[in-house]
């Protein structure tokens, strides 16, 4: 049996949330860097899994459990939509409070954002209008997920914003501030958005950064970035650059030592070059001045909201406005210049573009033998993904089956295409007219001829997460 680690928290490490048993860094749990962690597990004092990885894939899911007998692991929700004025869906609720308890996870965390509008899956992170009304949206939404969630905290992440809505009426921070005091949760500060937002508005990452509620930051993420057309991105794709380590270490001298977080979700370097960055924000951590307690009374308050959210809100204004942004970023055709009024069309654009390439990002990791041509099946992906709408559910899924079929006809790629692509069809089934997928609850068995003659067999039992076995024999 695997031995936990000790997670060594520093004193008052997270003390606000509650999370100081997690340690003091942390890495995204990838399957490219499990190699690596996993002959190294003391570089870290927790990792983070994330959640929808887990519900798509019951191997990954088994990964998490196992790697939780090592470190803390901290389940990340990416479409819970805490931002749609819609409502949440409760059963992926019930799906990520499931999951927790399994992994006995310490803390769960998830976005300040909505992921679908209009009864329209967006398929990324998109930034709230600063109001009033979305904050009170998002603690309506936060007290109908905290029903489905264990005991434990709940942390909310700023988001970085490609697409600004034109009736803001708070600013960033203060925006920030009206949500942890509705919700009553802590927040997850992703420094690397905080940055990225202030350098694409041309303000001071500095004096955005202050004008946040920091005495209520309970762990902070950070990843690198890059420059596009003039447009500052946070990739997890890139070395976390010089400004953002001195944002965390200015964020840090206010907060003093909380959890840190480093996420890299694409272009893995060696992985010394990851624990040469882990080793900065282990200084940076233990460098920063003790955390001040809240004063007596406040700290058994602070998970509990300062506002009764009420469960009546409806926001019909904004719920309108995020149906018509959901248009804008998921029809197939560009948009009009009147069109993607009020919204400015260069950032409709740059959105639209940005959701192109996380569709071949959520699509490929589902292809693992076909991902392994690299270059030859992002190309293909990316024309994939390009000529065709967005599957209103189960997108990833769907791209990725359709990627395959394309895949099937090119020489170089069909043997490994032609796997990747039984093995989905074992789980799922689809499309539909509509092009979506739904997982497959009956058995399941096929075989398949591949080029050369070899003849391949998937079978899976009953229930949508039962084990797909692959067998080969010659033809």
């Amino acid at each position: 049996m695997l031995a936990r680690l000790p997670s060594a928290p520093l004193s008052g490490v997270g003390s606000v949330g509650g999370v100081g048993s997690v340690g003091l860094v942390g890495l995204g749990f990838r399957p490219e860097l499990a190699a690596d962690l996993l002959s190294a597990p003391d570089a870290v004092d927790f990792v983070e899994v994330v959640a929808e990885a887990c519900f798509a894939s019951p191997a990954a899911r088994r990964e998490a459990a196992a790697i939780a007998r090592i470190w803390p692991v901290v389940p990340h929700g990416v479409k819970l939509s805490l931002g749609s004025a819609s409502g949440i869906d409760l059963d992926r609720a019930r799906r990520l409070g499931a999951l927790c308890r399994e992994l006995a996870a310490p803390v769960v965390s998830e976005h300040v954002a909505f992921v679908r509008g209009g009864g329209r899956e967006i398929g990324h992170l998109t930034a709230l209008p600063y109001t009033v009304e979305a904050a009170r949206v998002v603690a309506r939404n936060v007290a109908a997920a905290r029903r489905a969630l264990p005991d434990i905290p709940l942390l909310l992440e700023n988001a970085a914003r490609t697409l600004r809505f034109p009736d803001d009426d708070l600013d960033e921070g203060r925006f920030y501030a009206e949500v942890v005091a509705r919700t009553g949760c802590d927040l997850l500060l992703d420094v690397g958005n905080v940055y990225a937002n202030a350098v694409n508005a041309g303000a001071d990452p500095a004096a955005l950064v202050r004008s946040y509620p920091l005495d209520r930051v309970a762990m902070i993420h950070i990843a690198g970035g890059a420059r596009e057309h003039g447009f500052y991105f946070d990739t997890h794709a890139h070395p976390v650059p010089e400004p953002v380590f001195a944002l965390l270490a200015a964020v840090l001298e206010r907060t003093g030592p909380v959890p840190i977080l480093l996420e890299r979700d694409g272009d893995f370097p060696p992985f010394a070059a990851l624990a040469a960055e882990i080793a900065t924000l282990r200084d940076l951590a233990r460098s920063a001045p003790p955390r001040t307690p809240p004063p007596a009374g406040r700290a058994a308050a602070l998970q509990i909201s300062t506002h009764d959210p009420d469960l009546r809100v409806e926001a019909p204004a904004l719920a309108a406005a995020q149906a018509h942004v959901a248009e804008l970023l998921t029809a197939p055709l560009d948009p009009s210049p009147d069109g993607v009024r009020p919204f400015d069309a260069a950032d409709v654009a740059r959105s639209r573009a940005i959701l192109q390439r996380k569709r071949v990002d959520d699509a490929l990791p589902l292809l693992p033998r076909l991902a392994s041509h690299r270059e030859a099946a992002a190309r293909l992906a990316a024309r994939c993904v390009e000529a065709s709408p967005r599957a209103p559910r189960l997108a990833a899924v769907a791209d990725a089956l359709r990627i395959a079929a394309a895949a099937e006809a090119d020489a170089r790629l069909a043997p490994e295409a032609a796997v990747d692509r039984l093995l989905l069809r074992a789980r799922f089934v689809g499309p539909a007219g509509d092009g979506s997928v739904r997982p497959r609850l009956l058995p399941f068995i096929r075989r398949e001829r591949l080029p050369g003659g070899r003849v391949i067999w998937a079978i899976k039992g009953i229930g949508s997460s039962a084990d797909v076995r692959l067998f080969g024999s010659r033809g």
